[in-house]
């Protein structure tokens, strides 16, 4: 009886330490977001794009090189639901599809704003978009999230 249970302890501990790694790792070179701290290196922004709503999509073309480049701290809580970017600005997923993670900025942020991140072949890219009052975005970047 000692012996199952020993044994049963032991493939349990097993299965949680695998799974815990395919969290980590989802089976490929590039970590979750869940529970990770990133760096967002923008590289490219768009400074009041012509949109209507705030939650209207921005395409590449909306954005024009970023000189210098910027960075942002972006943390992600262990079961991926919140973000937190630069240590003041924070949000609550909204939606987690297979091509994307969306974000609403809800504190930090005068009129609140988004932050998408998806894969890109084999490294995370994100945009961080920041909404105004009276108009519908002020300014939205993007470039590479990359793990800490």
């Amino acid at each position: 009886m000692k012996t199952n249970f020993t044994l049963l302890l032991i493939t349990g501990l097993f299965i949680i330490s695998c799974e815990s790694q395919l969290l980590k790792n989802n089976g490929d070179d590039i970590p979750t977001l869940a529970g990770n701290e990133f760096v967002l290196i923008t590289d490219r922004i768009a400074q009041h794009p012509d949109v209507q709503f705030p939650y209207d999509t921005l395409t590449e073309s909306d954005y024009i090189p970023l000189q210098p480049q910027k960075e942002y701290s972006v943390l992600f809580s262990v079961d991926g639901t919140e973000v937190t970017i630069s240590d003041s600005i924070s949000g609550t997923r909204i939606s987690n599809g297979s091509e994307c993670s969306k974000y609403d900025i809800t504190d930090g942020l005068f009129a609140g704003g988004r932050f998408l991140a998806w894969k890109n072949d084999n490294r995370y890219e994100a945009e961080f978009t920041i909404y105004g009052s009276g108009v519908p975005v002020i300014r939205s970047e993007r470039g590479e999230l990359r793990k800490e």
